[in-house]
């Protein structure tokens, strides 16, 4: 899980959604952009989560640092991945479709993509992912 620690909402979200996981028998590994210092490759991953808040009232950016890490990291051609954002007040939707498009120029697969707001959100987002036995 990938995600910008800069807004409190967003990292409360993730972490929840990340325990979640974890409950359900999956290896989970959190990565705050802010405190990489050195290029990551996603190869070994079965399932990516990006998630930015909504960066600007009007224009629907994501978060500069997100974008920033973004485009230092390998390893996300053809992996699976979902594109998630903590909703601000406008341009939500810019926003997600905005992550969405760094993730595939990257070569990600986007299968699913969520605005999450809520833990209620979150868990059903989580659900969709977590293999059933």
């Amino acid at each position: 899980m990938v995600y910008t620690s800069r807004d409190k909402g967003l990292v409360e979200i993730t972490r929840f959604m990340a325990s979640l996981f974890e409950k359900a028998g999956c290896t989970v590994k959190t990565i705050e952009v802010e405190n990489v210092t050195s290029p990551v490759n996603f190869r070994p991953f079965d399932l990516i989560l990006v998630g930015s808040y909504v960066a600007s009232t009007w224009g629907g950016k994501i978060s500069p640092e997100l974008t920033n890490f973004l485009q230092g990291v390998s390893g996300m051609e053809g992996k699976r991945s979902v594109a998630y954002i903590r909703p601000g007040l406008f341009g939500k939707d810019k926003a997600l479709r905005r992550l969405m498009s760094q993730m595939e120029s990257l070569g990600a697969f986007v299968v699913d993509f969520e605005v999450v707001g809520s833990e209620s959100e979150a868990r059903k987002l989580v659900e969709r992912h977590v293999k059933k036995g």
